[in-house]
C-alpha cells in the first residue's frame, strides 16, 4: 500500500508486510524456535526513509514476530497537527491505530474494533501485553480474522471536523497451524502455514462498522453498524459529507458531523474499490468503483449468504454522480 511523505523532515513513511510462513508454529518460544526465530526485524513495521538516499532514518516494529498476519502494509499515514505538535496516525490491520510523532516514536495506541484477542492489549507506548502465540494444531476463535480488524481500504481524515473516519471489521477465525518447509529466496509463493475459516465472535455475530473518531485519542463521536464489513474506501468532503460504499452495493452519504444518513443509491453490486471526488467544468462529481471478489469478499457468500451468493465476481463499472 502507499506510504506517506513529510516534506519538513524529508522523510518517506512506509508500512512493511508480514514474515513467512504467516502462522509460525513456535508458540511462546518464538525467540529461539520455529520457522523464523527472533523478532524478524523490519517486518510488520513502520519505517522512515531518506527519499534521496534510501537510508533508514527511523523505524518502529508494531508487532515483533508477527504470527497473525496483521502486517503494517495496510493503513494510510495521516499527518496532522494539534496544539503545536505534529503527529502521524497509522491504522493497522490488527485493529489498533498507532499515533507517532514525526520521528516514529509512539505517542499513543488505541483500538478501533472490539473483538481482539491475539493480544490482551497494546499499551499507549506500543508495548504488547498478553501475546497469543500458537503452536502446531487447531485453534479456535482468533480475533480478528485474517482479513484484518481493518484492511487495505482507506479511511478519511477531515480537517474541518477533526475526525478520522474508518471501517472496522468485527470477525474472527478458526485455524489449524501446520509445519511447512520454508523456501529460500527468491520465491514467488504465499506461505500461509495454516488452514483457516471465518467465524463469528464468541457470543455474537460478525459485522462491520464505520466510526468517526478523534485520530489522536480514539474517542468516538459516532458509529454506524453494517450487517457485513464494508470492503471499499471512504471519502469525506469539505461540504460535510461522508461517502460509504457498502458491501451490498449501496453508496451512502452521511452527515460527517453526526452520522445521519442523507442519501443512498443502489449501484447493483458490491463495492470493493476506491472512491474519489473531482471537479470538471464547474461541477463537482463523485466516482466510485463497483465490483466484487477478493480474499475477504470471496467468503461472503458462504458465510453471510443472502445477496452475496448470487453476486457476480467478473463484472464491475465506475459509477459517477454529480453533486447538486
Amino acid at each position: 500500500m502507499a506510504g506517506g511523505y513529510d516534506p519538513e523532515t524529508n522523510s518517506v513513511w512506509w508500512g512493511t508486510a508480514n514474515p513467512a510462513p504467516l502462522y509460525d508454529w513456535s508458540g511462546p518460544d518464538y525467540k529461539t524456535k520455529g520457522a523464523r526465530p527472533g523478532d524478524n526485524l523490519y517486518t510488520t513495521s513502520v519505517v522512515l526513509l531518506d527519499p534521496d538516499t534510501g537510508k533508514l532514518k527511523s523505524y518502529h516494529q508494531e508487532l515483533p514476530h508477527d504470527v497473525w498476519d496483521f502486517d503494517s502494509a495496510t493503513g494510510e499515514f495521516v499527518m496532522l497537527e494539534r496544539d503545536g505538535k505534529k503527529y502521524t496516525v497509522h491504522p493497522s490491520k490488527s485493529g489498533f491505530v498507532w499515533v507517532y510523532d514525526r520521528s516514529a516514536k509512539v505517542q499513543n495506541v488505541w483500538r478501533l474494533i472490539k473483538n481482539i484477542n491475539f493480544v490482551q492489549d497494546i499499551k499507549p507506548d506500543g508495548t504488547l501485553v498478553g501475546r497469543r502465540d500458537m503452536t502446531e494444531g487447531k485453534h479456535k476463535n482468533l480475533c480478528p480474522y485474517i482479513g484484518g480488524g481493518m484492511s487495505w481500504n482507506m479511511g478519511s481524515y477531515n480537517p474541518k471536523t477533526g475526525l478520522l473516519y474508518k471501517v472496522g471489521n468485527e470477525w474472527c477465525m478458526d485455524l489449524e497451524i501446520k509445519k511447512t518447509t520454508p523456501v529460500l529466496e527468491p520465491m514467488a509463493q504465499l506461505n500461509i502455514g495454516a488452514d483457516f475459516n471465518i467465524t463469528n465472535p464468541e457470543g455474537g455475530k460478525a459485522y462491520g462498522h464505520v466510526s468517526a473518531r478523534d485520530p489522536i485519542t480514539g474517542a468516538m463521536k459516532w458509529e454506524i453498524k453494517f450487517p457485513e464489513p464494508p470492503l471499499a474506501s471512504l471519502l469525506s468532503t469539505g461540504g460535510n459529507l461522508l461517502f460509504v460504499p457498502d458491501a451490498r452495493g449501496f453508496l451512502r452519504a452521511y452527515d460527517a458531523s453526526t452520522g445521519k444518513e442523507l442519501w443512498s443509491h443502489n449501484d447493483g453490486q458490491g463495492h470493493n474499490g476506491g472512491i474519489i471526488t473531482y471537479k470538471a467544468k464547474g461541477k463537482q462529481y463523485v466516482a466510485v468503483m463497483t465490483g466484487w471478489g477478493g480474499l475477504a469478499g470471496d467468503d461472503y457468500g458462504s458465510f453471510f449468504g443472502g445477496t452475496f451468493v448470487q453476486m457476480p465476481k467478473d463484472s464491475g463499472v465506475i459509477k459517477v454522480f454529480a453533486l447538486q
